[in-house]
């Protein structure tokens, strides 16, 4: 006789959905608010690093000292205080340089380029020349700040070039109908007013003019439209186009002495 176990369903994190749930309520709070926490979580990330380092560097000064001064000037300042001195400067550093990243994105109404990077590069350089205690306070934080400004800035464009080209996927229908009826010179206007592919149902006269699209082009692309949200209309016999006005032959004798009377 066999007998059946229950296991107890065992306790799990998805840390997938916590992390989701923690983004979501950050979104929620004032600019402020989501500033400041994305500025700590990063400092707290930046401390615990800091210290790893910290402990890990054994690193003599004195024996780059006759190669490079300067090197060894600098790792003095670096090791002094310890593992905890390196984490809080790694931490200044990374919490200042997440925080003056969000800021300056959301200032610039979410504008993120080389200028934002540099910019929030420069602050946290400065922020960490001054926590790190070097000579020369005003004037270490600026150099320290101009550099880290430079070499992020110089990383923010390599890396830039090598990036990959994204297609719009979500204007490609749009894109395809304009330049199928003649028009491909207005596909960057669609994107301007982010006319996406699960609009185009829905696209009326004022959202084709805020597009900047004339009003030529808009009657023919509503028209087209139209096909689809009616294909019964494609069914009904259409009127024939207005006829060509006629030329100056065709016109009766007396049609042409009035005209002739009237344009002298």
């Amino acid at each position: 006789m066999s007998t059946a176990t229950q296991s107890k369903p065992g306790f799990s994190l998805d840390f997938t959905q916590i992390q989701t749930q923690y983004a979501n309520w950050l979104k929620r709070q004032p600019p402020a608010v989501e500033v400041a926490v994305t500025g700590l979580t990063s400092s707290v990330q930046g401390v615990f690093i800091g210290y790893l380092l910290g402990s890990m560097t054994n690193m003599d000064p004195g024996a780059a000292a006759k190669d490079n001064p300067a090197m060894a000037n600098q790792l003095k300042v670096l090791q002094a205080g310890g593992p905890w001195a390196q984490a809080r400067n790694l931490g200044v550093l990374t919490g200042v340089n997440s925080a003056l990243t969000l800021a300056i994105k959301k200032a610039r109404k979410g504008k993120d380029d080389v200028w934002g990077a540099m910019g929030a590069s420069f602050g946290s350089g400065m922020a960490y020349s001054i926590v790190s205690g070097a000579p020369n306070p005003i004037q270490s934080a600026i150099t320290t700040g101009a550099a880290f400004a430079l070499f992020n800035g110089l990383f923010y464009q390599i890396g830039q070039n090598f990036k990959p080209e994204s297609t719009d996927t979500e204007y490609e229908r749009g894109k395809y109908m304009l330049r199928t009826l003649g028009y491909p010179k207005y596909q960057d206007n669609l994107k301007k007013a982010l006319l996406t592919d699960n609009t185009i149902m829905l696209w009326n006269e004022s959202a084709l003019a805020d597009a900047r699209i004339p009003a030529g082009p808009r009657l023919v692309i509503l028209h087209h439209l139209d096909t689809f949200r009616n294909p019964s209309a494609l069914l009904k016999p259409a009127m024939p186009l207005p006829p060509m006005p006629p030329t100056a032959q065709q016109q009766p004798p007396q049609q042409q002495q009035q005209q002739q009377q009237q344009s002298q």
